[in-house]
């Protein structure tokens, strides 16, 4: 049995599945990225998301990087440039 039977619920996808992900600390741009995957957060810090997902992003030139994001952390891909 996999893990989402036993629960019993899906998260909805978004609409969009381009996303700005926000720097962790307080400096830094936030990064472009594509939503690859959700799964609900095995751990959650209060005031976190409940969902977590699989984001890949090119933060650098020549590097792409793909690691599970909080989705507090995940704003729309709307504007070519975000707000902090």
């Amino acid at each position: 049995m996999t893990y989402d039977r036993a629960v019993g619920y899906h998260p909805v996808e978004p609409s969009a599945q381009h996303v700005w992900v926000r720097a962790t600390g307080e400096h830094g741009q936030p990064v472009a990225g594509v939503v690859v995957a959700w799964q609900h957060a095995p751990l959650h810090n209060v005031g976190g998301s409940a969902w977590q997902a699989l984001v890949a992003t090119t933060p650098f030139d020549d590097a792409l990087v793909v690691s599970w994001v909080d989705a507090t952390r995940l704003l729309e891909l709307r504007d070519p440039a975000p707000r902090p």
